[in-house]
């Protein structure tokens, strides 16, 4: 499940490419910009008394005045400023209690939830040829706290019309269509905690671009002939504390006959006439959870069962059919290892699985539902089985199990990410599985530095690379270490009981820590505080003699170092001899800690952690590292960035062939096949690391001979492809695929 908080302006983010961020809700607002443009009015009239200047006045109901002075003199005197300083000190202990007041009097509280919603009820009708979405929603709530206004997210391009209490009586609202996004109601009066309270919403507007949503540069709602869909994030309907409060349903959409409607309903979908000849579908969920995520238009259905008993439903566009097949059989394997592995699948039988479009995400998971762009779903770019597993885990993470709020994301991204995994530990051989961890590993150590895993939500972007390396990939690995330090049946038992314990509820990190010591038996304080609150991974180094003992055996005496104080984990050391080798545990406590190996023949080499269970950096991790880098610049397009990335792990390593390979990538998305064929040549001469760079070299080669229409050429790189027998993400098939038909470069 995609986690898309809003955000608003930080003037102190020096992350760049953020949307805004959010401000403390007892500083919001429209009224706080009126009250400080008073203040400010007050201080450039006792500033400046003969000042000609022009401000620009924000009333609340966003009239704006201008006011003007008539002398261009603008100088202060000395003596003034000091008065000015005494009265700035004044006027501000004057906003602030003003600001207070405004806050408490609207009933706005700071750090504290003031409604929790029970229940939607919405009446919408699409108009695709006009890309309208007309809508009149319920909002049945209970106050936790006694409050004369409540605040409800709401998309910037869906103007509200009128908002009714429960008597029809009309309620005075501010909505914020440009900033926060939201719509503030003043109730009339104070409602005390515990109350239930309803408000009728009437709104419209076009959906057919971004705009209004909370991603700049993707639609999450949109209203058209070739196919509508409306998703929980894009704020389609006033709804509150995003991804975590769970609520019950009943929607009633109306739209032109034809369509066919893709949505999760406990009940079968009804559908009966409405007015002009139009067709009104009907979705219920008497089980509290996100809601409102769902699709109409001229969809293809197809249903399956899968060998573990559960229907997959796909709704795709016409012409697009045929690549049910490729999705089919790793969905429902992920669904049979999953429920095996957490606890069943909390939605039914059956998950749906829709096409939407590519102004999109790539996926967006929902309940009991997967929707996919096309270029995802019909093979324009490679199939990714990871990332694949990670939005069908989403329906355990984030889906059955809510977050209390989205600080908690771990608990779903990263948790998420891990259960793709387990998933390739099942489906994959041992190698391959490394592989996976190892590549974890690295994405995790790309920007850890920039945030922990705790404060990452509230300070970075959730689709930058960033957030998604700390979040998803060391948030992945920290699952990984915590399975490593108490024990796989333990972490198993874990991951079972908070599925269990916490299905249909919200939890927070704080209470996952609770259960996974309650389980492992003993306190994890220091484990949580270092690798989900703190930043930070240790760099590994060892000091040690070799001793020769009397009976002619050698023994290893040394010293096991690392840079963090709070460190305290068991850590293995591999011992490589020419007979043998050696592997013991050493439990690091601090920043150092003794170790004595006895071995039978000279010993070689000391390998700390050889396995990869702690997460940690080393000089080979560290060049990876710089890869990786260029990967994420790559990925968004930032070629200078990603050129100059690249080649400076190949300066720190000229044989480098995973270097090599990714530089070759980049000048094949440029079209620069020249560069690309000495790129990928280098790769396939280089040191081979990881195996599969080399088949995949040749495929691109052949790729990029094909481009520049050499076709003999071609057909000779398919086919040492072919040769090599690496199947590393289905490259036997790909290989064969080219063989048969050349590639053509789009325009």
């Amino acid at each position: 499940m995609l986690k898309v908080p809003m955000r608003f302006h930080d003037p102190s983010s020096s992350i760049p490419g953020n949307l805004p961020r959010c401000s403390p809700p007892y500083v919001r607002g429209r009224h706080r910009c009126y009250i400080l443009n008073q203040i400010a009015f007050i201080r450039q009239v006792i500033y400046f008394p003969n000042a000609f200047y022009c401000l620009l006045m924000a009333t609340p109901n966003g009239h704006r005045r201008y006011l003007r002075a008539l002398s261009p003199d603008a100088t202060l005197e000395p003596s003034r400023k000091r008065i000015m300083r005494r009265i700035d000190l004044h006027l501000s202990i004057v906003a602030a209690l003003i600001l207070c007041s405004l806050s408490t009097a609207f009933g706005v509280q700071p750090r504290e939830d003031v409604i929790d919603v029970l229940h939607y009820e919405i009446e919408a009708a699409v108009d695709p040829e006009e890309s309208m979405l007309k809508a009149t929603t319920v909002v049945t709530m209970k106050m936790l706290a006694p409050s004369r206004s409540v605040v409800l997210e709401m998309n910037g391009s869906l103007a509200i019309s009128k908002v009714l209490d429960e008597e029809n009586e009309p309620l005075e609202f501010i909505q914020d269509r440009i900033d926060r996004l939201d719509v503030r109601v003043d109730l009339g009066r104070t409602v005390e905690a515990g109350k239930e309270l309803k408000l009728t919403f009437e709104y419209a507007g076009a959906l057919t671009t971004p705009e209004g949503g909370p991603i700049a540069d993707k639609r999450l709602a949109y209203i058209g002939p070739e196919g509508s869909y409306l998703f929980y994030a894009a704020r389609w309907f006033p709804f509150h504390k995003y991804a975590s409060d769970l609520a019950t349903y009943e929607i009633r959409l109306t739209a032109p006959q034809g369509l066919t409607l893709a949505g999760y309903s406990e009940s079968a979908v009804t559908a009966k006439p409405a007015k002009d000849g139009r067709v009104m579908y009907t979705l219920v969920s008497q089980t509290p959870v996100l809601p409102g995520s769902l699709a109409v238009a001229n969809y293809l259905t197809e249903k399956l069962l899968s060998p573990s008993g559960y229907t997959l439903e796909f709704f795709v566009k016409p012409g697009d059919e045929g690549h049910i097949s490729r999705f089919s059989q790793p969905i429902s394997k992920m669904l049979e290892i999953y429920s095996a592995r957490f606890g069943p699948y909390a939605f039914g039988p059956r998950l749906q699985i829709v096409e939407i479009d590519d102004e999109s995400l790539d996926y967006y998971s929902a309940p009991g539902t997967l929707f996919i762009a096309p270029r995802i779903f019909t093979e324009q770019i490679p199939l990714d089985i990871s990332r694949l597993a990670r939005e069908v885990a989403y329906q355990w993470w984030g889906q059955a199990v809510a977050l209390k709020s989205f600080d908690d994301a771990w608990l779903s991204q990263g948790l998420a990410q891990y259960s793709s995994l387990l998933y390739r530990q099942e489906t994959s051989s041992a190698t391959e599985f490394e592989q996976a961890l190892r590549e974890t590993m690295e994405r995790a150590l790309t920007f850890e530095s920039v945030a922990s895993i705790a404060r990452a939500p509230a300070e970075l972007y959730d689709l930058s690379p960033s957030y998604i390396s700390i979040v998803y990939y060391k948030g992945a690995f920290v699952f990984q270490m915590l399975r490593n330090l108490i024990g796989e049946d333990k972490f198993l038992t874990l991951l079972r009981t908070y599925y269990h314990t916490y299905k249909g509820k919200n939890a927070s990190i704080a209470d996952f820590e609770a259960l996974a010591s309650q389980i492992a038996g003993r306190s994890l304080r220091t484990f949580f505080g270092q690798w989900v609150d703190s930043t930070g991974v240790p760099e590994f180094r060892v000091e040690y003699l070799i001793l020769r003992t009397r009976d002619e055996k050698f023994k290893v005496r040394g010293t096991l170092k690392q840079n963090f104080d709070i460190f305290d984990m068991p850590v293995d050391l591999l011992v490589r001899t020419k007979d043998e080798t050696k592997k013991i545990t050493v439990h690091l406590k601090g920043t150092e800690a003794p170790f004595e190996v006895l071995t039978e023949s000279m010993p070689l080499e000391v390998i700390v952690d050889p396995d990869n269970k702690i997460l940690h950096i080393s000089e080979s991790i560290r060049l990876n590292v710089i890869v990786r880098r260029g990967i994420e610049h790559r990925k968004n397009r930032e070629y200078p960035e990603a050129e100059r990335e690249f080649r400076a792990a190949i300066e720190l390593d000229p044989l480098n062939s995973w270097a090599h390979y990714n530089l070759g990538l980049l000048y094949f998305e440029q079209r620069n096949y020249q560069r690309a064929l000495d790129a990928f040549n280098d790769a396939i001469n280089g040191n081979r690391r990881p195996s599969w760079v080399v088949v995949w070299s040749h495929i691109y080669r052949g790729n990029c001979w094909d481009a520049l229409d050499q076709r003999e050429r071609a057909v000779a790189e398919y086919k040492k492809a072919i040769e090599l027998g690496d199947n590393y993400n289905n490259a036997q098939q790909v290989a064969q695929q080219y063989l048969s038909k050349p590639f053509r470069p789009e325009r």
